[in-house]
């Protein structure tokens, strides 16, 4: 009887759960675009500007106290579902990250299924990609923001960088960031990393009352 009612009480409490998560987000989409192209046009092709003009927005639009500082030492490499591309946390909470990623070498692979939705706006280079079922790749441009809502799938081909959101249930993304580390590159020190900052940042926002 107990097991019965854990199995009806449970769902009903993640759904509520689930139904609260939007009024932890402080996030919008449609403005991390518009902050995009005013970056893009500033910086007038040099990706360090852009991302130095980009952040320093996001600083001003957001707060500081969410938005991280530029760091070389803070950049890594993320390795999931067979794609490769360099990263650097610009925000991570238990409901959204905000990250810059890419690589000027051009990288490809799936996108996972998560339990979050997904915002990718294009800064440099180009981004294509597949829906299962479509037969022609949708490309996006410098400006352009692509949707991926949770629970769906995609294969992407990217070449530069972007600005990410993720907005959802973020610690149960971690795992699909880690599992190539045990699979494929074996390389602790950079999953160490990803551990150390992903945890710093999230219980610093835990600690100025962001979920």
């Amino acid at each position: 009887m107990r097991f019965l009612t854990f199995l009806l009480v449970v769902p009903v409490i993640l759904y509520c759960l689930d139904a609260l998560l939007p009024r932890a987000y402080i996030f919008d989409p449609a403005r991390l675009q518009e902050l995009s192209k005013e970056s893009i046009a500033a910086a007038n092709g040099n990706t360090t500007v852009l991302f130095e003009h980009l952040t320093d927005s996001l600083r001003k639009e957001y707060g500081e106290k969410h938005i991280n500082k530029l760091d070389k030492d803070a950049w890594f490499f993320n390795n999931a579902g067979g794609a490769m591309g360099a990263m650097i946390i610009l925000h991570a909470s238990l409901t959204e990250y905000l990250i810059l990623f890419g690589t000027p070498l051009g990288t490809e692979g799936h996108s996972g299924v998560h339990l979050a939705h997904d915002y990718f706006t294009i800064l440099e280079g180009q981004q294509k990609r597949l829906i299962a079922g479509n037969h022609t790749a949708d490309i996006y441009n410098p400006g352009d923001q692509n949707w991926l809502p949770r629970g769906w799938n995609s294969q992407y081909q990217l070449e530069g960088w972007a600005l990410e959101l993720a907005q959802g249930w973020i610690p149960s993304m971690l795992v699909f960031g880690f599992l190539d580390t045990f699979s494929s590159t074996l390389d602790i020190g950079n999953l160490w990393k990803t551990i150390w900052l992903t945890a710093k940042d999230m219980i610093g926002q835990l600690l100025v009352g962001k979920i």
